[in-house]
């Protein structure tokens, strides 16, 4: 039977922990349980800015600075949590990659590097605990998915494609860990207001976090119905943790609608994605300054 809750102090490690969830959640870990965490994110002073955030919440905390695609950084990771802090209780693979763009657009070169962080590094990063976890008698996986892993949509093929994997990945683990004390949590977000959409070079006009800030009723909609914020995605996440066991989680009203309708009536969500035309569920910042150009010049 799966241990329940989180033990005080426990150590983890966190990645993609310079924005968004990743942040959210290592500070709320600090201010909640003490939390003794290894954080990673490519930028040396976002991570830093994470790291004395965590510390000032009475946490500890020690940055490991690179691409999580590398794997000597997710050797790094795992070996400095077991150094400074004796054991790995939780491993939260939070980093992402989105490539946005039809297709069309895209080149293979782009689905192997959304891959290698969306699900490569992942998968590699369960390896390489999975040893301490067993060796100690329990542990806890979040594996940050998407609804975009439990629906695909037309323009996020190749981000949708990599999700279904993590999220296929994730639940499979859950079932053939279920009887060594080793819970998996997967969580799949809708639209959550973090920076992650400007990192990926979403255009602006389809940004939810922008959009939230209009003073209007698509900024309120979005708000109040269509989004969640990183504290309402953090506390969903830990309520999972402390719980004990295994959970998927859905979240954000569309995020569930359309997972549902996937499950109940999937050619409803097939007929909604041939409907709408290419160029709207295009949200690559490339696509919209071709829309631009092609207006400009005509």
């Amino acid at each position: 039977m799966s241990k329940p809750g989180l033990k005080p102090a426990f150590p983890g490690i966190i990645t993609g922990a310079s924005t968004g969830i990743g942040r959210g959640l290592a500070i709320h870990l600090a201010a909640e349980h003490k939390a003794r965490l290894v954080i990673n994110a490519r930028s040396a002073e976002a991570l830093e800015k994470t790291k004395q955030a965590v510390e000032a919440k009475g946490g500890q905390c020690f940055a490991v600075v690179g691409d999580i695609a590398d794997p000597a950084v997710r050797e790094r990771m795992v070996e400095t949590c077991l150094s400074e802090f004796g054991g790995v209780d939780l491993l939260v693979n939070n980093a992402g990659l989105a490539t946005p763009g039809l297709v069309s657009n895209l080149t293979t070169d782009d689905w192997r590097q959304v891959f290698e962080v969306n699900f490569f590094a992942c998968l590699d990063s369960v390896y390489k605990v999975l040893p301490q976890f067993k060796k100690q008698g329990y542990g806890k996986i979040v594996n940050i998915s998407s609804v975009a892993g439990k629906v695909a949509f037309a323009g996020s093929v190749c981000y949708s494609a990599s999700k279904f994997a993590l999220t296929a990945m994730s639940n499979g683990m859950a079932a053939e860990f279920a009887g060594q004390n080793i819970d998996v949590l997967t969580v799949c977000p809708g639209w959550v207001r973090t920076e992650f959409f400007e990192k990926n070079s979403v255009a602006d006009i389809k940004n939810p976090t922008l959009i939230a800030q209009e003073n209007n009723f698509r900024g309120w909609m979005m708000r109040e119905v269509l989004s969640i914020s990183t504290e309402q995605a953090v506390k969903e996440i830990e309520t999972a943790l402390k719980k004990g066991g295994s959970h998927e989680l859905v979240m954000t009203a569309p995020g569930k609608l359309a997972e549902r309708i996937q499950g109940i009536a999937p050619g409803i969500i097939q007929a909604i994605n041939r409907m709408v035309p290419l160029d709207a569920v295009d949200s690559s910042t490339a696509a919209e300054k071709t829309k631009k150009e092609t207006s400009t010049s005509a």
